[in-house]
This record gives C-alpha cells, structure tokens and sequence, in this order.
C-alpha cells in the first residue's frame, strides 16, 4: 500500500541530489560548463552571449527560464560560453572552448560541435573563427546575416520585420521586434517564442551532432510512477530539474520553482489523491522535448483533493475526468507540466453543479440547460461511439419557459 500521508522520516524521502558541475572559468571572456543531466554526458555547444548592456534588462516579475549557458547544461551538451566581441578575441577564445571540449570526458561526441549565436557584435569575426574547423558542424543565430562562406548547415531565428536572409538552411520568424526575444533577462524577452525556438534549435542539433537523445516516454512515465504508485515527493521532485514548475489550467493550483511546488506536492498533491486514483492514457504524443496525453483521471471523490476541487467536501462520487498533460522535458527531467480538463464537468459529476440555471440571471419565469455533460464526457473520449453526437442541439437544451 502506497502511504498515505508524508512522512519525512521515510526512506522514500530521502532528498535526491541535482546534478552538480561548477561553471568553470577558462579565461576573462570564455567560461565551461558541463552537461547538467542525470547522465552526465552529452556532446559540446559553444554560445556566443551579449552583455548585460548590449541590451536593456528585464525588470519586475521574474520568469524561471534559465540563462542559456545552464539551460543548455540541462538539456545534455557541454556548453562554452563566450563574451568576447574583438575579431582577434573571437578567435582566440572559439579555439579555447573547442580545445576545452575536446578534453572533457563529458563530451561523448568529439567530433561534432554545434555554435549558437546571441550576440549581433560576434558576426564579422564568425567566419574567420570557425571557417575550415572540421569540428564546428552546424549554427544557430538569433542575428540576421547573409552568409556565402561557410558550408555548415545554418538556422537563424529572426524577428518578423526582418528580411530574410541569404545562404541559410532553414529561417523562422517570430512576432517580435528584438533578436534577444530568446533572453530571459532581456526587456524583449517573449516566453512563447523563446519556447518554440528553443524547440526548433533542439531539433536542428540533434540532426546535426546526432545527440543528446533521451527516451522522453520513460521519464515522463517515472516521474507519474513516483507521484501515484510510490507516493514519494522526494523522488517526484528527483524526476525535475533544478527551477520547475506545475499550473493546474483550471484551478490555478501547482506551484512555481522548486521550493513551492515541493510544497505543493507535500501538502496539496501525492497525497491529496485517493487510494484509487488511476491515469487512463487514451493518446500520447511525444516532439523532441515535450510529451502531451490525453487521458482519464479516474477517482472515488472520498475526499477534498485540494488541485482537483479546492475547499470541496467529499461527496464519495465516482469520477471519470478527460485530461490533457502538456510536459516539457529538458535532458532526462522535467522543466514544466500544464493539466488541463474541463472544470465544468467535474463539477457536473460531483452534483454542485446544476443542469439549470436562470436566464437572464435575475430572471423567475425562464432557465438555461447548461450545456455542461457528466460521465458521458469521459465514455466517448474513451470510445467514440458509447455516446451520441450532438445531443445539445436537442430541443430540450438552451432556453426554456417555466410557465
């Protein structure tokens, strides 16, 4: 029998270490860091990253996306970053970080390094710095340029005003107006593009280095087994990495960073749900570094589940929820999960919900059949045939006479 209430004192809660690397600092300008991920090894990325006062900084609320040196850690590559701008610089510091690379035992992939390009100041020292480099196999840049010098395959990632460039292999456009939508520190940063173009990053190096590859079904899978099977909050938080975050669509319950969804996970998740809770995956999808199920979120309602339904009392219920779980995995972890389901049939299904209401609202004499399904939800996402189509478009729905 899983437990069902936190004991601290469990040897199931036995904190889980992080991956651990110190940055190492190689010179002034050039700085290393190895691959942050349970396996410990991956192939080697150089980044080319601005200053602080390159561009203006983002102020007030505080978002959990890493800067790139450790995101890309997190994803598996051992990375170099590099501040320099001066051409002589440039290429004395890019011949740095490939010897560095090349020395690691981290880097399980010696012959294949992939450049990334933050900084619009590095571009005219570019090709003279890794033109004729066997090693230097492909590049990102968030800087448009025209290139007719190197072979390398090339994705740049560009705001949509600008136009497109010459010589690359593959261009998107983003809607905004500043190429450092991608820095989470930047003023101009834009979560949604930033996300979408890490993705598309992520694809063209794997393509090209041929790694770091990761069963992403398996991981998701460990970490759902820990949380319902196990019931550990230890080993759930183990699954994630270092800044991760939960957001419950519906409700708004979860948490965001490692110390308030361990919290949450505590005190308002594993153990908030009942004995019988059970995941039907009806589909699942898997991209290069998010997996999304559909499902069905089985439980007897014997209980307040605090994410589900805050603040309502057990009505012993049985409840067949559709479910959607959009899961980001960065490496061999998660970054974030979003859950979402349809409130209104949950509520549906709990009884608090009624089949009518007034309408208008202040009317006495008409009502409104809510067009809000129970059970029947769950029983044709699970077989498209159990239930028939378009019920609601019956007579008996919508507006109706009490008279």
């Amino acid at each position: 029998m899983p437990p069902i209430k936190y004991d601290p004192n469990s040897v199931e809660e036995i904190q889980v270490p992080l991956p651990c690397a110190p940055l190492t600092t190689l010179s002034n300008s050039v700085v290393l860091q190895r691959p942050l991920t349970r396996r410990g090894i991956g192939p080697g990325l150089i980044l080319f990253l601005p200053t602080s006062t390159q561009y203006t900084t983002r102020r007030g609320l505080k978002v959990l996306d890493p800067e790139p040196i450790q995101k890309w850690a997190e994803e598996g590559f051992a990375t170099v970053g590099i501040t320099s701008k001066a051409t002589p610089d440039i290429i004395r510091d890019v011949k740095c970080g490939i010897e560095a690379l090349a020395l690691l035992d981290e880097v399980a992939i010696k012959d294949k390094i992939g450049l990334i390009v933050y900084n619009p100041d590095v571009l005219p020292a570019l090709v003279p710095a890794v033109q004729g480099n066997p090693r230097v196999v492909c590049m990102i840049s968030y800087v448009n340029f025209s290139n007719d010098l190197l072979s390398m395959p090339i994705l740049i990632h560009l705001p949509n005003n600008n136009e497109d460039p010459l010589g690359a292999t593959k261009v998107y456009k983003y809607p905004t107006t500043s190429s450092f939508f991608i820095l989470p520190t930047s003023y101009n940063y834009d979560s949604g593009s930033a996300a979408l173009a890490h993705s598309r990053t992520l694809v063209f190096l794997r393509e090209h280095i041929g790694g770091p590859l990761f069963d992403l079904e398996a991981i998701w899978e460990e970490h759902t087994y820990f949380e319902f099977e196990v019931r550990s909050v230890a080993k759930t938080m183990g699954t994630m990495v270092a800044e991760p975050y939960v957001n419950h669509i519906p409700t708004m319950t979860g948490g965001v960073g490692r110390e308030n969804l361990t919290t949450f996970y505590r005190d308002h998740f594993i153990f908030s749900n009942p004995p019988d809770a059970r995941l039907q995956v009806i589909s699942r999808t898997v991209g290069p570094d998010r997996v999304i199920d559909e499902f069905i979120y089985h439980i007897t309602h014997d209980r307040t589940v605090d994410w589900l339904l805050p603040g309502v009392p057990p009505t012993g219920q049985k409840l067949s929820i559709p479910m959607m779980a959009v899961v980001n995995i960065r490496g061999d972890r998660l970054y974030n999960e979003h859950i979402w389901w349809d409130q209104g049939t949950t509520l549906r299904q709990v009884g608090i919900l009624p089949e009518h209401v007034p309408y208008p609202a202040e009317s006495m004499n008409t009502t409104l059949r809510l067009p809000i399904a129970g059970k029947e939800c769950a029983n044709m996402l699970n077989n498209e045939s159990s239930e028939e189509s378009n019920v609601m478009f019956g007579d008996d729905w919508g507006v109706s006479s009490l008279l």
